[in-house]
């Protein structure tokens, strides 16, 4: 490696630990060991793989159906389609270069998926040797191969994997670029952030903190041209970002995520631990907590320094999430991916560098790899469909339905997964009318879209259309969405109930058949539906 003349990661002894320096020193060479570190790796990486292959054939839920319908247009329509959902571009762009080169299976877009949570393992061990050194290094990459959070979405067609990634890399580079003034880190710091500022709204409040507390700690430190290289940093990241801040508005103003509804307090405990933990998180999460306490006065200083700026970014930008969500409800836990990054290298750098901290790592790594094994080896009839069975009604519906039918969607958001799943040629209808684009779900005004909504004047036209001897498929969420005290649930399950009514007292439909295929074990997000035949009376709404 090229040696660069940096200023010390390291205070010298007896100095203060926050205090500027100015002494050049070395950026660390590669250890004598990197051989050996790069199988240690490798076979980590193999580890996360076996955890998390299992699941690779998963059948898409609501969000998966999403992002392969928006990524499945042209490159140049998909900046225009996410103005109707609320997400930045990156991930679906990548996405849509996946799709064209390998197809839409969902094992397909899953594997894209798995690939870059396996990346998260080296991408794990290189921050932690930039930060920590070659030992901590070793536990970071052990953490992101363990990760429960990174196992479960590792098999999904979301961008949270890439965005746990891209959150590790920008605050590492951040940081390393005041530890070793360096241009180089500098330039990384600037080109992680922007990309993930384009992959997940979310992660303005990671940038928000990390400038935040690299300030302060500038301030402390009295050092004027740290504070000044913060400030151009993130200029230049708001400056490439600036071209996206309309879109970004206009998704506040009228997408945002109208289901979502303010945190309590509790929830700002439970959600980063199951992140963490998984459901081993009320376990995991205390033991590493007080593993960081007991183990704090044997660390070094300048790895306290370092540990503390981590866990102040990663924590900070949790509270930061749980204080706007009280306003402007957004909270849900897939969204602390952007925190799960600072907070393993946080934990990788206060317990890894010490005996007993290695020792609780290494009791929480085993707790969470044999509860995860365990869950995979215990017979499940309903794997294939734990988060949504729309692949199996379709499956069971399909063959029933003919071009030119239509399928009546009572909860607007699962239009694009059954589209995904359901033979071409369809016609799509929600309460709120018909759907020109069933790949696309609008979430603009969705609620107050609903409230104004009327079945008789958006469902039953595209019905009494319908030739005798049609079909129509209606597809119900399994059970009542949302908290029944939100207007988002009142809203949505008013209309589920409406459109039913219609459906059922309309003297030219005829019921044929009912599906409740994999709806047990019930999925996160399931669905039943009823196929119903078009008879020779008039049609009629009440």
């Amino acid at each position: 490696m090229t040696e660069v003349t940096t200023r010390p990661p390291l205070s010298v002894a007896g100095a203060d630990p926050w205090a500027p320096e100015r002494r050049p020193v070395r950026l660390p060479a590669p250890a004598p060991s990197a051989a050996r570190d790069a199988a240690l790796v490798g076979a980590m990486v193999v580890l996360a793989a076996l955890l998390r292959v299992p699941t690779l054939g998963r059948a898409y839920w609501v969000d998966e159906g999403i992002s392969v319908g928006i990524a499945s247009h042209h490159l140049s329509q998909i900046p225009g389609l996410l103005r109707l959902d609320g997400s930045p571009p990156l991930f679906y762009m990548l996405l849509h270069f996946w799709v064209g080169a390998f197809g839409s299976t969902q094992v397909s877009t899953h594997v894209m998926s798995l690939i870059i949570s396996l990346v998260l393992v080296p991408v794990a061990w290189w921050c932690g040797w930039r930060l920590f050194g070659r030992r901590v290094a070793l536990y970071a990459a052990l953490l992101a191969a363990t990760s429960p959070f990174l196992n479960w979405y590792a098999t999904e067609s979301r961008m949270y994997p890439l965005v746990c990634g891209l959150a590790m890399v920008a605050v590492t580079c951040s940081i390393a670029a005041v530890l070793y003034e360096s241009r180089l880190y500098f330039a990384g710091a600037v080109v992680a952030f922007v990309a993930l500022l384009y992959t997940h709204n979310w992660s303005l409040y990671l940038f928000a903190v990390t400038v935040a507390v690299l300030l302060i700690w500038a301030a402390i430190r009295r050092d004027r041209r740290q504070a000044r290289w913060v400030l151009a940093g993130a200029g230049i990241v708001l400056a490439a970002y600036a071209p996206w801040i309309p879109s970004l508005l206009s998704q506040v103003q009228h997408t945002g995520a109208p289901w979502a509804i303010p945190p309590s307090l509790g929830d700002l405990f439970s959600d980063p631990a199951s992140v963490l933990g998984g459901t081993l998180g009320f376990l995991v999460v205390p033991l590493f907590a007080a593993g960081a306490a007991l183990t704090w006065v044997y660390r070094p200083s300048r790895a306290n320094r370092t540990t503390a700026l981590l866990a102040a970014i990663g924590l900070g930008t949790l509270l930061a999430g749980w204080l706007i969500a009280q306003v402007k409800p957004t909270w849900t836990s897939r969204y602390l991916a952007v925190a799960l990054g600072p907070l393993l290298l946080a934990l990788a750098g206060a317990l890894g560098g010490s005996w007993l901290g290695r020792r609780i790592i290494a009791v929480a790594v085993a707790m969470l790899v044999t509860w995860s094994v365990v869950g995979s080896l215990l017979p499940d009839p309903n794997a294939r469909y734990a988060k949504s069975n729309v692949a199996a009604i379709a499956a069971a519906a399909g063959p029933q339905l003919d071009p030119g039918d239509v399928v009546v969607v009572t909860q607007s958001e699962q239009v694009a997964v059954l589209a995904h799943y359901l033979p071409a040629g369809l016609r799509y209808v929600t309460p709120t009318g018909p759907v020109a684009d069933p790949s696309v779900v609008d979430w603009r005004d969705l609620v107050g879209r609903l409230q104004r909504a009327n079945p008789c004047r958006t469902v039953a036209p595209a019905i009494a259309a319908l030739p005798p001897g049609a079909h129509v498929l209606v597809v119900n969420p399994y059970r009542h969405l949302g908290a029944s005290w939100t207007t988002w649930a009142r809203t949505v399950n008013a209309q589920v109930a409406a459109v039913n009514q219609l459906v059922l007292r309309d003297p030219g439909m005829s019921e044929v058949q009912s599906y409740w295929e994999a709806t047990e074990p019930k999925p996160y997000s399931a669905v039943d539906a009823a196929l119903f035949v078009r008879t020779a009376s008039p049609a009629a709404c009440s």
